[in-house]
């Protein structure tokens, strides 16, 4: 309901509306996912990939501001981090806690001697994008010795992605305006760490690049305050709504 309200104000005044990189990936996965979650309210179950994830943010998060010096700060970290939610048996949490627990081993070996100095964890930001607001949360942010900064966004999946992918990613470029019109810097270096692999994958941001992610945001905030919420059917086979959508279809239902 406030999701509307705010909307209809906008709408009457000209004005913009509250954006977020999930809400603006939701929309472009399909708008119809859009007003499930956030005009209607529905929530996502949890699943062990969802409780994974959140279990090694955590972990990682409160390792690095405890200044952790050993693996068992961070086994301990991960202990106390746990997500216990969306498991189908004490098996399946079981692998997941080991999956979890590999992913901090490699991560532990590979950093241990890092010289970086990390500035922020969990750093949050809002500040104005054309017309409208947008909002987040940097996983990290990371000063090296030379004076350069680092974004650093952490993924758990098992799907490493090309270079060519995260090139183009539009969360990447959606911290990198953060960075420069909310917390004062352009950062040198945009990466997402794939804790799964051990891997970095890192890239940096043009203007055009920069000034593309504008327009897109301005246009998704646009369309979605026109309730312009067509769905997108292509993807209804994976969708986490796909039994109780009205217009999934009858053989994805079934």
């Amino acid at each position: 309901m406030l999701d509307i309200v705010k909307s209809m104000i906008s709408n009457w005044f000209g004005s913009g509306m509250e954006v977020s990189y999930s809400r603006i990936n939701a929309y472009r996965t399909c708008p119809w996912k859009y007003k499930l979650l956030y005009r209607d309210g529905m929530r996502l179950p949890p699943t062990p990939f969802i409780s994974l994830g959140l279990s090694i943010h955590r972990t990682l998060e409160q390792f690095h501001l405890r200044k952790g010096s050993s693996f068992d700060d961070i086994l301990e970290c991960y202990n106390n981090a746990w997500v216990n939610e969306g498991f189908l048996s004490p098996q399946q949490v079981q692998d997941f806690f080991e999956r979890g627990q590999r992913m901090l081993e490699n991560y532990w070996a590979t950093n241990k001697d890092a010289t970086s100095e990390i500035l922020f964890l969990e750093k949050d930001f809002n500040f104005p994008l054309g017309v409208n607001r947008l909002r987040g949360i940097i996983d990290r942010i990371d000063r090296h010795p030379d004076g350069t900064y680092e974004v650093i966004d952490y993924k758990t999946h098992a799907e490493l992605w090309s270079a060519a992918k995260v090139d183009s990613d539009l969360q990447l470029s959606l911290y990198a305006l953060a960075c420069d019109k909310a917390l004062g810097f352009v950062p040198a270096t945009l990466t997402y760490y794939f804790l799964a692999h051990n891997k970095k994958v890192s890239t940096k941001r043009s203007r055009e690049q920069l000034d593309s992610a504008v327009a897109l945001v301005d246009d998704i905030a646009g369309r979605i305050m026109k309730d312009d919420f067509k769905p997108n059917l292509n993807g209804c086979y994976k969708c986490d709504f796909k039994n109780n959508c009205p217009h999934s279809p009858k053989k994805i239902k079934g």
